[in-house]
């Protein structure tokens, strides 16, 4: 099975998941994916609760568990083109109605094209919260199944 890349249509908004180029399945666009850098976020807790990904302020899926037909990866992979990013990942409290999360920021350069981070959910008190860390390749290949 090859490796599976998360991408934001430009036309119509659509969020995917594609082994590669190729067209949009909602509006049939082409879309070509930037092969500057990536980003991989990786979760490293076992719980049925997902968490959304934002790419700043822009939403990029979940990440999380498998459900009914509401599909959640463990493992995303996002071509980015070289730049500033900050990322966060927010735990949904559908209770509250309130997303809680703590970004990250960091640029893809040249020298830095893979960034690495794992995903936590903790909860200080009772509010719970998402909290992304750098991971090294080895910590990456561990929590992949």
């Amino acid at each position: 099975m090859s490796k599976q890349f998360r991408f934001k249509c430009p036309q119509c908004g659509a969020v995917q998941d594609v082994s590669g180029n190729g067209p949009c399945w909602k509006c049939h666009t082409m879309v070509h994916l930037p092969e500057d850098g990536m980003i991989q976020i990786c979760r490293i807790i076992h719980s049925n609760l997902s968490m959304e990904i934002y790419i700043n302020g822009i939403r990029l899926g979940c990440l999380g568990r498998r459900s009914g037909h509401y599909r959640c990866e463990d493992t995303v992979r996002i071509p980015v083109p070289y730049g500033h990013y900050n990322i966060m990942a927010k735990y949904i409290d559908y209770a509250a109605r309130k997303y809680k999360g703590v970004g990250v920021e960091f640029d893809v350069t040249p020298e830095n094209r893979i960034v690495n981070l794992k995903a936590a959910r903790i909860i200080p008190g009772y509010t719970p919260t998402v909290v992304l860390e750098f991971a090294t390749p080895e910590e990456m290949q561990r929590y992949e199944v």
